[in-house]
């Protein structure tokens, strides 16, 4: 037992020994460190073979040729490629999920080696996003390939058809004159056939022409291939290298494509980079493409033209046959044969064929005039033959003849005397053609002349005595008597036109108005004076009208067998019409300028008094203002009085703000009226040019109008600039008479601080000045020098010496007293030391720096003295070498050999080597020479330091201000914090962004970013590193600091100062002023190229500023912050604020000391600012001072102004006595999605999210990540945030609140109001600035308020209802819902109660409409964005196996209570998103549900959608629904013989129809209307065929397809393709004619092209330059709004409203009146209820086909509200009749498709407004 006993306590002492406890866990971590090297060996291994499998594919993809080189071959290859590709993509993307979430197991066990996993993995998401961009471009180049190879083949193949036609027609077309004429017929017709083949290939060939302008650039991808112009590349992703990078989109040019896999191109900027070849495409246009393409069109137009000349030689030809056959058969008549006809049928055929031989190849010339002399020729033996015939006498007429011959003679009688008559008769009967123009009346004379000749024989006796005097004159008096009426009505017409034309002329002649009253008044003369002549003149229009009725009268009168003598007279009457109507338009055009220059008179007066009133004051307040500024004051009393002098200006000055506004009325009344004006003469110009058909030359003149908006404009801003000026001076009166009262009360430490600074300022002046001094020093030996070199006459001479040696004396004297005034205030330093003898070791440092100083000064002094004295012996010594000079003239005068000896008398002196006078510059060197040519050192002076007379580091010294300039605001201090660069200043709050990223601006510009904590200078992207700057400043940094080493130029290379580059467009102006002020203030301008600071008048000079910029640099600009006012300041005056560190010499700006402060809303809030906002008064801040108030005290005392919000927090389930938040709510349906995102828009308008659960205030992005709203949400709550944390100004960049976004349409105002309704009702109005609440009247002072917005929120009517009770269903104020709801007592937080509808009594009503939803949401990878299930598929995010699958998860179910005609119900749940119904009670009967789940649904234990999900899971319906936009439509046939359709064939569409109707909201689809569906024949027709059918309008169906074109393109309803107009008339969708009306439809999708620029205009641009109507512009703009967002031309993408106010398309008006849907346009006539409804409207009212989405209007030729169709008359194709059965009521109907049963119920979901 012993020995158990110690062997026990050996073990246990063993157990307790610490050398065995510390192997075991030196075991354990030992082990445990293995498994942690073995899971990270696998993990790496596993990822690294990832990441090469990455690289390998990347590799593959990178060095791939996407050139021109058999690009029919490997695109099907690369296509195919490309497909194996993404699906090994989609697998390697589940595995490498499954990486990740290894290693985030790892990574969450805290593994020792988490920042070489964390590497690894980064790299592997590089690569694999990488890899992502890289098919992205894949896509791309293989869509843009594959349509480059196609145009090509189809191109080339077009041409070789071209081809063989055009050897087909030249070949079988062949004829001569040998063809006979039965050949040549057949050809004719063959050629007219051929002629339809030609015609079919004007299409292809337009196709391909609109094609080739979209064709991308191939071959310049190869390097072979040498371009002469430079190549331009465009991104197709975003890349970065080397911190240079280019955006998707951007364009480059094309350097160097040497290597196939990486590109060397100058991206944006000017900055060259290397950029993998597969990210870059060459855009269109393609030259070789374009080229074919308009190859084949003139290859086309040829075939047309040969063809055309074709068609005339046989014409031609048959003509000629014709005219030969008919010559050949006359010449050979005889007396005995008929002749008249042939002759006249030879006329005809000669006519043809002088007709058809112009242009004919055929025939020459001298076969025309040969064919003219055959026809001379038949026509001559024809004469012969009538010659031949007898003359009979008046004795041969004789009625008994004896004989044959004597019958004989008789007959050749008459013949004569019938070819005669004949004659005559052709003169009356040919066509009277007298043309309208100036010689009109000449024409009708020659008319009346030829009848006169005619008439002698018309009276001869022979006809008088064969048939009477009364025919002859019958035939010939009307025609004479209606040529004469018709010649005087010419007259009258020239007359009148004449009159009109130089009327219209004179109206014509000025485009605009005048600003002189006496102009005014004698133009209104010269009006009335045309006034006058025209009424005197006006008898013309009656004798012109009289002669028309005469004309006409006569033409009546003559009868049908002379039709052709009958004039059309309805020209001329047209023209005395027209004539007419431009006399009246005159007159009336006359009167409307006269009453517009009599009002436009007394504006013009009435504005120039006012102005001339104003100008005259503005001009002596302005005097006076300067002669107050003028005066010196010597005491306070005198500062008073001009204090009060000052007031009185001030007082005055801010009195005739009335007088400025008035005058501005009266500019824009008259600017108005004379914009009215011009207006009224250019649209009476353009009318006329339009109704004359005649361009009428216009002078572009400036109008009037504007010259008084800039003249007012001007006016104002002087106004603005006195009372700026006036404003300024009194406060700085006050605070001047303020620090006189400081110092004669106080004489304390902090006052001698400030006498320092102000000395150490002075110092600083008194340096500049000596500068200076040794700058006019420099100039003074230039001009000694000049006048040396000029020889100009020895008195000028004297002149100038004496002058120059009147400024040394001034110069001199004024030292004399800067060294005065230093001795003063040295006195005054002596005695402030005597009175701090106590101070620390800093104010002991102060006191070693002034001493400093004042070595430094009498260095300076000395200096200086020297100075003089040698500028007074150099002095001398250039008046000794003039004299020597004029000597060396004299001399040379008289002996010009001597010359050459003279020359070379210094050329032996020793110089030192020019190159290794080198001085340093900013941020390079320079050398001597260099300063001596830009004027900074003189001649002498380069000559002293070649001979070795002086050194650089001497020059340098007097050379410091414009070698490194005189210092640049290094930073900001603070007493407590220190010094502090200006990014940390901002960070704490010191400093205000935009303030601090200008100072740093001016440094970069300067040269360098300053660390003012070591004193240390360096390059932007070395600061940027060392966090001295911050990264997302870091480009704008660089642009500054490339002002002071200068801009690259990207075309030429050369390096630009910051004034070149803005001449070059590089830089904006406001920018390069903002720059050159701050080099301005160091030392002068920097030249970039030798690195020194320049006077503004030598940079002028040396080009690097041009004379705009030297001028907008004298006015001293304000461009930059004041940091303590936040007024704007220059430079200079900045630097005038700053303290200087004593040690470095650096400047800091004053920074404002910490006052204390409380947390608020989102930041901290100072206790001042709590005062100022009337939170607390100055006794609460008395108290907190003496320490008897903690801000803890006053962080609990404005708890609700502070910090947490009393809205709605969350949901109570009084049914599960649980609290909810809203998005848990919504999930668990009881809420819905609107109410939801209202409620939660409220909590973030209001200052947090609510964890109601666990009481905690949340941001919305921290609320986002723990879920407690979803992804769906979150956009639309940071949107709503805003309204705490403020909303950026586009225009100024400044922070504004949700008020002054809503002024500035930043948001929808509807929206607004409800935020801030929101706002009020949780705590008060939130200041997005200082990050608390304020009550409504501090709001108001602050301009967040205004009285208009007080009473629409205090206004309780429906429009300001804008939140929703689930409980009522009722529409309340957020107000009125929060005293709905309860307060939980744990918490406080305010819950809104959903009632258990267990304890709600039983309502006795039929339920009617309970609609309960089930949505499938999918959220796009790249955006976050939500979406359907149908926008998925159509983005191709998933397959159509899924979107079947996830569609039949969707579901949006209403219960129905149904009512039989013999007061029987049935309960029917309908499956909205499918037309899917079930009859509850059939479902009981057949065992599908018990009572008992009936039961629990009618508790409500039971969802509407769990209901539901029971009864499909175990039956599918077979019932066929027709459901429509208004539950009123709907019809359910549960069985064939229920409801039996009226005949066989409505009976056989019926049963196979399966439609779901789109109630409002319903559908998330935003396709436009695609088709129509007949509801007579229940068939789905196209928009046209309803319109041949008479149920649609014209209008509507134009309307509904331009709303298809201006989407994207016109939709086939039978496939759903989206077609060109083209190809919608090759299928026969629309006809030539709607097509011709829809192009502008199709160009507001496409883009109008600027003929200018070339660029695409979307509609919103091509509106505002008026390049599309308005009307249109508008209308199209709605149908892309309402179908997804406004379209961009080109890609076709769709914007918001947002991003198309940034681009300028729109401005934020018209954003609201397009968001606006409840106004918009009613421009269609439903063709179901023939109403007026807008887009909208019929877009929610249309049925969807459950197959493919499509959007069908129903269309009946009844009206469903018992209006007859209007179009049922006037379309011949249309229906006649009536459908049984009507519809009454508006929220009440039935349908009746048979004689037997109606079905009607009743519905008030939705609102009978919103519907048809």
């Amino acid at each position: 037992n012993n020995q158990i006993k110690k062997h026990n306590q050996f073990h246990d002492s063993i157990k307790r020994n610490d050398e065995v406890e510390q192997a075991k866990f030196q075991l354990k971590t030992s082990f445990r460190r293995l498994n942690q090297l073995r899971d990270l060996e696998s993990i790496l291994d596993a990822i690294s073979s990832e990441i090469m499998w990455v690289n390998e594919k990347e590799e593959q993809e990178l060095v791939f040729d996407w050139g021109d080189k058999n690009i029919d071959v490997y695109v099907p290859k690369k296509e195919e490629s490309y497909s194996r590709l993404m699906s090994d993509l989609e697998a390697k993307e589940k595995e490498i999920n499954k990486l990740n979430v290894k290693a985030n197991a790892l990574l969450s066990d805290n593994h020792p080696a988490s920042d070489k996993l964390l590497a690894y993995l980064e790299t592997l998401q590089t690569q694999w996003s990488w890899l992502l961009k890289i098919t992205k471009c894949i896509h791309v180049h293989l869509k843009e390939n594959s349509a480059y190879s196609q145009f090509f083949k189809e191109a080339n193949e077009t041409y070789a058809k071209l081809q063989k036609q055009h050897e087909t027609i030249r070949t079988k077309f062949s004829c001569d004159k040998s063809t006979p004429l039965e050949n040549l017929t057949e050809l004719l017709q063959n050629l007219e056939k051929e002629k339809q083949r030609v015609l079919e290939n004007k299409r292809q060939v337009q196709s391909l022409v609109s094609k080739s302008k979209s064709i991308v650039r191939l071959k310049p991808r190869n390097p072979e291939v040498k371009s002469t112009s430079p190549v331009i590349v465009k991104a197709l992703c975003d890349f970065m290298q080397d911190q240079k990078g280019i955006l998707q989109g951007d364009e480059a040019i094309l350097k160097d494509n040497s290597q196939r896999s990486k590109w060397l191109v100058t991206g944006p900027g000017g900055l060259e980079m290397t950029i993998p070849s597969v990210c870059l495409i060459i855009p269109p246009p393609n030259p070789i493409s374009v080229g074919l393409a308009n190859k084949n069109e003139q290859y086309y137009e040829a075939i047309l033209g040969i063809w055309n000349q074709l068609y005339i030689n046989i014409k031609s030809l048959i003509s000629w046959q014709y005219c030969l056959k008919d010559m050949n058969y006359i010449n050979s008549l005889t007396l005995t044969m008929e002749y008249r006809t042939l002759i006249k049928r030879l006329e005809t055929h000669y006519q043809e064929f002088v007709r058809t031989s112009q242009g004919s190849e055929m025939f020459g010339e001298e076969e025309k005039k040969n064919i003219q002399g055959q026809f001379d020729k038949t026509q001559q033996h024809y004469d012969t033959l009538i010659i031949q015939l007898p003359i009979f006498s008046e004795y041969t007429f004789c009625f008994v003849f004896k004989n044959e011959f004597y019958n004989f003679m008789c007959l050749e009688g008459l013949q004569d005397l019938h070819r005669q008559l004949e004659i005559a008769e052709s003169g009356l009967t040919s066509h009277l053609h007298v043309p309208f123009g100036d010689n009109s009346v000449h024409e009708c004379s020659v008319h009346i002349q030829k009848l006169q000749v005619q008439n002698p024989f018309l009276y001869s006796e022979c006809i008088y005595e064969f048939f009477g005097q009364k025919c002859a004159k019958n035939k010939y008096n009307p025609v004479s008597w209606k040529l004469s009426a018709l010649k005087a009505l010419l007259q009258s017409l020239l007359q009148a036109e004449d009159i009109v034309k130089v009327h219209e002329a004179r109206l014509t002649e000025k485009d605009t108005s005048s600003l002189d009253p006496i102009e005014l008044e004698n133009y209104r003369s010269s009006l009335k004076h045309m006034k006058n002549e025209l009424e005197l003149k006006r008898e013309l229009l009656t004798t012109m009208e009289s002669e028309l009725s005469k004309a006409s009268h006569f033409n009546s009168q003559i009868s049908d067998s002379f039709h052709k003598c009958d004039v059309d007279l309805a020209k001329y009457s047209e023209q005395v019409n027209l004539l007419g109507d431009r006399w009246r338009r005159i007159q009336t055009q006359i009167d409307n300028r006269m009453w517009d220059l009599d009002k436009q008179k007394d504006r013009v007066t009435q504005y120039q008094q006012s102005k001339t009133s104003l100008e005259f004051w503005i001009d002596n307040a302005r005097k006076r203002q300067d002669t107050l500024q003028t005066v010196k004051i010597n005491d306070v009393q005198m500062l008073m009085d001009h204090i009060n002098q000052q007031k009185t200006l001030y007082n005055e000055i801010k009195g005739k703000k009335d007088k400025v506004d008035e005058m501005q009325k009266n500019a824009d009344n008259c600017a108005a009226s004379i914009n009215d004006y011009e207006l009224q003469l250019a649209s009476y110009s353009s009318g006329l040019e339009t109704l004359l058909n005649v361009p009428i030359k216009k002078t572009v003149l400036q109008s009037p109008a504007k010259v008084v908006r800039q003249e007012a404009s001007g006016l104002q801003a002087h106004y603005i600039e006195l009372l700026t000026r006036s404003s300024d001076y009194y406060k700085f009166l006050g605070d001047l008479l303020k620090n006189m009262e400081e110092l004669k009360t106080s004489m304390r430490v902090h006052e001698s601080q400030s006498q320092y600074t102000e000395l150490q300022l002075e110092r600083d002046s008194l340096l500049s000045k000596l500068k200076l001094m040794e700058q006019d020093k420099n100039r003074l030996q230039r001009l000694e020098e000049e006048l040396a070199r000029t020889k100009l006459s020895l008195e000028t001479e004297i002149r100038s010496k004496q002058r120059l040696q009147d400024e040394k004396n001034a110069m001199f004297k004024e030292f004399t007293t800067i060294k005065t005034q230093f001795e003063v205030k040295e006195t005054q330093i002596r005695h402030c030391e005597s009175d701090r003898d106590k101070a620390d070791r800093e104010r002991m440092s102060l006191k070693s720096e002034i001493e400093r100083l004042m070595r430094e000064l009498r260095t300076v002094e000395e200096r200086y003295k020297s100075r003089l004295l040698s500028s007074e012996k150099e002095a001398s010594e250039l008046a000794l070498k003039r004299d020597a000079l004029e000597r060396e003239i004299q001399l040379l005068k008289q002996r010009p050999s001597s010359l050459t000896r003279q020359t070379q008398t210094d050329e032996n002196v020793p110089t030192i080597d020019p190159s290794k006078l080198l001085f340093d510059g900013v941020r390079r060197k320079v050398t001597a020479h260099q300063l001596c040519d830009c004027g900074i050192i003189s001649k002498a002076t380069l000559d002293d330091l070649l001979k070795g007379k002086k050194t650089v580091d001497e020059v340098a010294v007097d050379i410091q201000l414009s070698l490194k300039g005189t210092g640049i605001i290094a930073g900001m201090t603070t007493g407590a914090q220190g010094k502090m660069p200006f990014t940390e200043a901002k960070n704490k709050n010191l400093l205000n962004p935009e303030s601090a990223l200008m100072l740093l601006e001016a440094q970069a510009a300067t040269g360098y970013i300053v660390d003012p904590g070591f004193n240390e200078r360096m390059p932007v992207d070395t600061a940027c590193s060392r966090g001295i700057v911050n990264t997302e400043d870091r480009d704008v940094l660089l642009k500054a600091e490339a002002a002071s080493m200068g801009f690259k130029d990207p075309f030429t290379g050369k390096i630009l100062s910051v004034g070149q580059a803005h001449k070059h467009g590089h830089i904006d102006k406001e920018t390069t002023i903002r720059l050159l002020q701050a080099q301005e203030s160091v030392g002068g301008i920097l030249d970039p190229l030798l690195g020194v600071f320049l006077p503004k008048d030598l940079a002028l000079d040396r080009n690097l500023i041009d004379e705009d910029l030297y001028r907008a640099l004298n006015k001293k600009p304000t461009c930059y912050l004041d940091p303590a006012t936040g007024e704007k300041i220059t430079y200079s005056d900045l630097k005038r604020k700053c303290a200087v560190e004593p040690v470095s010499g650096l400047l800091l700006l004053r920074g404002p000391e910490k006052s204390m402060t409380v947390k608020g809303i989102r930041g901290e809030v100072s206790v001042s600012e709590l005062v100022k906002a009337e939170l607390l008064d100055k006794t609460d801040l008395q108290k907190l001072n003496e320490g008897h108030l903690s801000c803890r005290e006053i962080e609990d005392k404005l708890k609700s102004y502070l910090y947490g919000s009393t809205c709605i927090a969350g949901i109570y389930d009084e049914a599960n006595d649980r609290i909810m938040s809203f998005y848990y709510a919504m999930k668990e349906g009881l809420l819905m999605r609107g109410t939801t995102l209202e409620l939660l828009e409220a909590q973030a308008a209001s200052g947090f999210i609510v964890d109601p659960v666990n009481n905690v205030f949340l941001t919305v992005e921290d609320a986002a990540k723990r879920g407690l709203i979803g992804k769906e949400f979150k956009n639309k709550l940071l949107s709503a945030e805003k309204a705490v944390t403020g909303y950026k100004d586009p225009s100024t960049g400044k922070t504004i609140s949700l008020f002054q976004a809503i002024e500035k349409d930043l948001i929808e105002k509807g929206h607004g109001i409800r935020l801030l309704e929101a706002q009020i009702a949780s705590g008060g109005i939130i200041d997005p600035l200082e990050s608390h609440r304020i009550d409504v009247s501090v709001a108001y002072k602050r301009g967040y308020f205004d009285k208009e917005m007080n009473e629409i929120l205090t206004y309780e009517g429906d429009d300001t209802k804008g939140f929703f009770d689930p409980n009522t269903k009722e529409n309340l104020t957020y107000l009125q819902l929060k005293e709905r709801c309860i307060t939980d007592s744990k918490t406080g937080l305010i819950l809104l109660p959903i009632k258990d509808k267990n304890k709600e009594k039983a309502s006795q009503e039929s339920r009617t409409n309970i609609l309960r939803k089930r949505r499938v949401v999918i959220v796009d990878p790249d955006t976050g964005l939500e979406m359907s299930v149908r926008e998925a598929y159509h983005k191709q995010l998933i397959d159509y196996e899924t979107f079947l699958d996830l569609s039949e998860q969707e579901c949006e179910w209403e219960e129905i209570n149904i009512k039989g005609p013999d007061g029987s119900s049935r309960l029917v749940i309908v499956d909205r998103k499918t037309g899917t119904q079930y009859d509850i009670q059939s479902c009981l009967n057949k065992g599908v549900i018990d009572q008992n789940a009936f039961d629990q649904y009618r508790s409500g234990k039971l969802t509407l959608t769990e209901l539901a999900d029971k009864i499909t899971s175990k039956t599918s319906s077979s019932e066929m629904t027709i459901a429509a936009s208004n539950v009123d439509d709907m019809v359910t046939c549960s069985s064939p013989t229920q409801v039996a359709p009226s005949s066989p064939t409505v009976r056989k569409r019926f049963s196979s129809i399966s439609i779901t109707v789109s109630p409002p909201g319903m559908f998330d689809d935003q396709s436009p209307v695609a088709a129509i569906f007949d509801t007579e024949t229940l068939e789905k027709i196209t928009i046209p065929e309803g319109h041949r059918r008479g149920i649609v309008d014209t209008i509507t169906a134009q309307r509904l397809l331009e709303a298809q074109a201006c989407t994207g393109g016109i939709i086939n309803p039978a496939t759903g393709e989206r077609l060109s107009l083209e190809d919608a008339v090759h299928q026969s969708i629309i006809d030539e004619s709607m097509a011709a009306k829809l192009k502008p439809a199709q160009k507001a999708y496409l883009g109008f092209e600027d003929l200018k620029t070339k660029r695409r205009l979307s509609a919103a641009e091509a509106v505002k330059e008026t390049w599309l109507p308005y009307d249109a512009g508008q209308r199209f703009l709605e149908f892309q709004y309402l179908t997804g967002g406004l379209v961009e031309p080109g890609n076709g993408r769709r914007i918001t409203m947002e991003e198309a106010i940034r681009k300028g398309w729109i401005d934020g008006q018209g954003a609201q009146k397009l968001q606006d849907t409840r106004n918009h346009q009613k421009n269609l006539t439903c063709p179901k209820t023939k109403l007026k409804i807008s887009y909208k409207e019929a877009m929610d009212s249309c049925m969807v086909e459950e197959k493919n989405g499509m959007k069908m209007i129903q269309a009946s030729s009844i009206s469903s509200k018992g209006i007859s169709s209007p179009y049922n008359v006037s379309n011949p194709g249309s229906r006649s009749g009536s459908r049984a059965g009507s519809r009454s009521g508006s929220r009440r109907g039935s349908v009746d498709y048979s004689s037997t049963f109606t079905y009607s119920f009743t519905s008030t979901n939705f609102s009978s407004n919103s519907l048809c």
